[in-house]
């Protein structure tokens, strides 16, 4: 990374999840590997290949639902400019685990390998880890192997694979 770089990780408010959602569909829009189950959940790919045209209001519904349900969507700055963005879940078990969830991370491609994935990431286990969770999960889409050498790297494995078909 740049010494000249000024990185800034902060919490998004509820007034920001419609630009963030504007900032991020068209860079996941380039990146269609991505997509996994959490997107055919969420709305934003009807058939795990494509995401939706509307993907910014999607994305701006779900950060939103992310703040009311008590996690948080941190957003990277760089030098003043959006870098890159986590939503963290929270939800407790029903049988009291305390879990937080990585269901997003996106870094611009401009800055990719500068740090900002891994300050975001250590930003997200630090909120969870504040909380008390008993376990952070993420997924990533099948295809995207960049995102699976990261999280390993980070010291993640792999503890499922999902399977789907069309019905």
């Amino acid at each position: 990374m740049s010494t000249e770089t000024d990185i800034a990780i902060r919490p998004i408010t509820a007034d920001e999840t419609c630009a963030l959602g504007q900032w991020a569909a068209p860079r996941l829009k380039a990146l269609p590997d991505y997509i996994s189950h959490g997107e055919i959940l969420s709305g934003r790919s009807r058939d795990g290949e494509h995401w939706v045209e509307d993907l910014d209001t999607v994305l701006a519904r779900d950060f939103t639902a992310c703040l009311e349900s008590g996690g948080t969507v941190f957003i990277a700055e760089a030098d003043g400019q959006t870098a890159g963005f986590c939503a963290v879940y929270w939800q407790t078990t029903p049988h009291g685990q305390s879990v937080a969830t990585i269901e997003d991370m996106l870094v611009d491609d401009a800055v990719r390998g500068d740090g900002i994935g891994q300050a975001l990431l250590q930003t997200a286990e630090a909120f969870a880890d504040a909380r008390g969770a008993d376990h952070i999960l993420l997924e990533s889409g099948i295809g995207n192997e960049g995102a699976h050498d990261f999280f390993e790297r980070q010291g993640y494995r792999v503890v499922s694979k999902v399977f789907a078909r069309k019905g």
